[in-house]
């Protein structure tokens, strides 16, 4: 579903397109009511660890959303970027994770 140039494309029946999400190198994500956040943080390694690990810490389908209640989905999006190390815009392990640092911006399309 995400095209070569890195964006997802929709049919408008069937998504209404919400917020852009552009990054540093121009390409974009559009994020729809029904597209799945899911927030991610980096989890505190202990000194004995060998291994780094993630840690899910938002899942929109799980949480069905509720802490991105907003009349300006820009702004809910803007926070839910801003409050994770990095984001996923699918539960499906196959998909692309993204560091918030390479956002540029966010915007109501």
């Amino acid at each position: 579903m995400v095209s070569v140039i890195n964006h997802i494309h929709c049919k408008e029946k069937e998504m209404e397109i919400m917020v852009r999400i552009t990054f540093l190198d121009g390409t974009f994500v559009d994020v729809s009511s029904n597209t799945p956040l899911v927030g991610i943080n980096n989890y505190p390694r202990k000194s004995d660890d060998d291994c780094f690990y993630l840690t899910q810490m938002y899942n929109s389908r799980i949480d069905k959303g509720m802490a991105l209640s907003s009349v300006d989905e820009r702004l809910a999006i803007t926070g839910f970027v801003l409050s994770f190390d990095c984001f996923a815009l699918s539960d499906d392990e196959n998909e692309p994770i993204y560091f918030r640092s390479a956002v540029k911006s966010i915007s109501n399309i």
